[in-house]
């Protein structure tokens, strides 16, 4: 089994910009706009300060849990980016995918190199259905890879060693 370990952490930088508040996300008469992004819930950009700052906690504990040696062997892993997807009308967390790459590069004798790239999608374990401020406030902790959301069936952790150990897409 895929064991989170030996990747060295590399500091993430976060851009924070300054948001002058937005009018509520609300479906024109007839539409049939049911998920938003989870930063722009409930309005424009509402939650990007908050979900970036859970995306850096999570890349950064990706990074600590590959600390030991165990990533590099199979390649040199990087969480690349996270969505969540938000159903608005309920106001509950409906999916979050992950996309993790991985690269491994060697030179030919003649000098040339080749990139063996593969990427992961990985789908976070989630339970049917989380309001958006309970799922903040449950991984707003230093290690959220850890987190087992209620009613959900593994925490993050395993969720993400599940989806490495699969064969991902070479790109």
């Amino acid at each position: 089994m895929f064991s989170f370990k030996g990747l060295q952490r590399m500091g993430g930088v976060a851009l924070l910009a300054a948001i002058a508040p937005s009018p509520p996300i609300v479906p024109a008469a007839g539409s049939s706009v049911a998920f938003v992004d989870l930063i722009d819930y409930p309005t424009q950009e509402a939650n990007w300060d908050r979900f970036h700052s859970l995306e850096d906690r999570l890349a950064g504990a990706f990074h600590d849990a590959c600390a030991d040696g165990g990533c590099a062997p199979r390649r040199f892993l990087w969480p690349m980016q996270l969505r969540c997807s938000v159903q608005t009308p309920q106001a509950t967390v409906a999916a979050c995918a992950w996309v993790i790459a991985g690269s491994h590069l060697t030179v030919s004798a003649a000098g040339r190199i080749k990139p063996d790239v593969i990427v992961w999608r990985c789908l976070l374990p989630l339970p049917t259905s989380i309001a958006v401020e309970p799922f903040h406030a449950a991984l707003e902790v230093q290690d959220p890879l850890s987190v087992r959301l209620p009613g959900a069936s593994a925490t993050l952790r395993q969720g993400v060693q599940d989806c490495l150990a699969a064969p991902g897409s070479r790109t």
